[in-house]
């Protein structure tokens, strides 16, 4: 009998603690749903973003400056005349050197401080008497050489050994300047045989060695 009467209590103390377990949960704010209901949107939080790195800027190639390439030159001897020899002076030519500038160099003389002279150009008219010869006439024939250079015709007017020192003068020159044969005619393209220091007549093209007699000492 004692055990008959317990189990009502027990059952009843159950469903009063489901009761109050039903109340604490409706207390807390939570509805109590058959089946499940999407969540508003306001209680899902943004979902969290990492931060992107920033790349860094690809690095600018820095152009490198231009160079200005200075022209090339050569140091070339122009001889002029000291007494009876020729004697060298040194100078800066733009390279290469053509055989019109060697022949200008000679033409405008040397420095006046230096006592020296030069015969390239008539004493009487202030013309040049020598100068590269370019034929008119594409027949005319002309020895094999580096240069050809034409005398006008004051240069016979000349004493002989003027006409040496003029020769030895533009030979040597013109060899400094890396043209190793020189090619001597008259105006009209002629050949002519040329005097040499030692009073023979030269009838080939001139080179240095011909001349190098003259040279003297600065």
């Amino acid at each position: 009998m004692k055990a008959a009467v317990k189990a009502p209590g027990k059952a009843l103390a159950r469903i009063a603690m489901t009761a109050a377990a039903a109340l604490l949960v409706t207390g807390c704010g939570v509805p109590l749903q058959d089946s499940a209901q999407p969540l508003p949107p306001e209680v899902i939080p943004p979902p969290v973003v990492s931060p992107t790195e920033t790349p860094a800027p690809s690095p600018t190639a820095t152009p490198s400056p231009t160079s200005t390439q200075s022209p090339a030159v050569e140091l070339v001897d122009f001889f002029f005349i000291r007494e009876d020899g020729l004697v060298p002076l040194p100078s800066d030519i733009t390279s290469p050197t053509a055989p019109e500038v060697v022949l200008e160099g000679l033409t405008s003389g040397p420095p006046p401080e230096t006592g020296l002279r030069s015969v390239v150009v008539d004493p009487l008219t202030g013309n040049a008497l020598v100068s590269v010869f370019v034929p008119s006439d594409p027949e005319v024939s002309l020895p094999t050489a580096d240069v050809t250079i034409a005398v006008g015709s004051a240069f016979g007017s000349l004493p002989s050994a003027e006409q040496v020192l003029l020769l030895g003068q533009v030979v040597l020159s013109l060899s400094s300047a890396g043209y190793s044969t020189v090619s001597v005619v008259d105006e009209a393209g002629s050949p002519l045989a040329v005097p040499l220091p030692d009073g023979r007549l030269l009838d080939r093209p001139a080179t240095a060695l011909d001349y190098a007699s003259l040279i003297r000492a600065i």
